[in-house]
């Protein structure tokens, strides 16, 4: 039996973001496969509590007591800033890395309030990290491709890894966000409905969503409207600058301050239930690289809990709903297509109720057992890949420092001016 170590960077607990429900998933589904797992993350196991878990299944791990509770495992999958770590403590275990999450490319919308430090930390961690490990994990088709390409400039796309595997499927593989087989019970989360109420969902507000859009198509809805957006768990490593923003466009504009409605990180165990106790989720996004290559698992996890989406153009989500009709995909910034997509969704009928088959459908492709095929082979036949130690390459990363401009904008940006 293969003894698996899962390493979250984000600390286990029952209010998390993608990657500890993405690690927890993992933890409750690769036992299933015949693996001996262990969850290692910066939370204590009593904080895992709620979640599901055997406690003597969770360990609480730093870079120093990484190599004590990696000892007795086979291979690890990993995420994250742990990773680095256990690169250093166990350079001999066989590694998984798992690049669901593009972090890099999210955190450069935060170097107004962060500077330079967190993409120095970030560009550096991708290098250590995409040469030392020794099988990929990623979303897409589209995130597939630009991990090959960094790959390629790492050296670990040479003529000894493509002989041996010609699609380099052993080396970087789809191993997206997966749904369950079927929802938990609903128990509604939100209070009753006012009468003729209807409920829209952002969820959390990040950096790169445009919330500015979202908030100016609610205007141009009947009053009933109401849009919910998500404070993120994590503020201390997650700037919340777009909310800060969001609060003070509603202070000056009454008439859409009671149609916006801040809720607090709703549970794990709990997603889907506020999932189905909205009308529709909209989460529209501003054009650039981050969308490119993000999967938005919160649209996956809509399809499956029957709730209609509305979405902009970009990114791999938007990609599959336009190609499956599951959904309704406008220009981004384009703040009237978006009112009118979000009012044919609310007028529901029988092409409503065609999309939302529609997105069942899709959503019944990204079942877990299925997400999960490429690391259940890898995970069966855990091995280093020979040719990294002939053709790694790992150059030192170096960043100039920040212009006096960039340090005038991060100071007026963490003051909140």
């Amino acid at each position: 039996m293969t003894r698996v170590a899962l390493l979250s960077s984000e600390p286990i607990r029952p209010a998390m973001g993608g990657i500890g429900i993405r690690y927890l998933e993992l933890a409750r589904r690769l036992p299933a496969f015949g693996f001996d797992v262990v969850l290692l993350s910066p939370a204590a196991p009593e904080e895992s509590v709620g979640c599901g878990l055997d406690p003597a299944r969770v360990r609480q791990v730093n870079g120093e007591t990484l190599a004590r509770a990696t000892a007795d495992r086979d291979v690890a999958v990993g995420q994250g800033q742990l990773v680095n770590d256990l690169i250093g403590a166990r350079p001999e275990l066989p590694l998984a890395v798992d690049l669901y999450d593009p972090w890099l490319v999210e955190n450069l919308h935060y170097f107004d309030e962060l500077g330079l430090d967190p993409y120095r930390n970030d560009h550096a961690t991708w290098v250590l990290q995409l040469g030392h490990g020794d099988f990929f994990l990623c979303s897409s088709a589209e995130q597939r491709l630009f991990y090959l390409g960094f790959l390629a400039a790492l050296g670990r796309v040479n003529p000894q890894a493509v002989a041996a595997d010609p699609t380099l499927e052993r080396l970087v593989a789809e191993v997206p966000f997966g749904l369950p087989d079927e929802l938990p019970p609903h128990r509604p989360w939100l209070p009753a409905r006012r009468p003729g109420e209807r409920r829209l969902l952002f969820g959390g507000l990040y950096d790169w969503y445009d919330d500015v859009a979202a908030v100016d198509a609610l205007e141009r809805l009947e009053d009933d409207a109401r849009l919910y957006v998500i404070r993120n768990p994590n503020p201390e490593s997650t700037p919340q600058r777009r909310f800060r923003e969001l609060e003070r466009r509603l202070a000056a504009r009454p008439g859409l301050r009671e149609r916006v409605v801040a809720l607090d990180w709703v549970p794990a165990e709990r997603r889907f239930d506020l999932l189905r106790d909205v009308d529709l989720l909209v989460s529209p996004h501003r054009p650039g690289i981050e969308t490119d290559l993000a999967l938005r698992t919160r649209f996956l996890e809509a399809l499956a809990a029957g709730c209609l989406v509305v979405a902009s153009e970009g990114g791999t989500v938007a990609r599959l709903l336009a190609a499956r009709t599951a959904g309704w995909v406008v220009p981004p910034r384009d703040v009237a297509a978006l009112a009118a997509a979000l009012e044919a969704a609310l007028a529901g009928g029988p092409a409503a109720e065609a999309r939302r088959a529609a997105g069942l459908e899709l959503a019944r492709e990204y079942r877990w057992e299925r997400a999960l095929a490429p690391l259940v082979a890898f995970l069966e036949a855990p091995a280093i890949d020979p040719s990294k130690r002939r053709f790694a390459f790992r150059p030192e990363t170096r960043v100039p420092a920040a212009g006096l401009l960039a340090r005038v904008r991060r100071r007026l940006a963490r003051r909140g001016i």
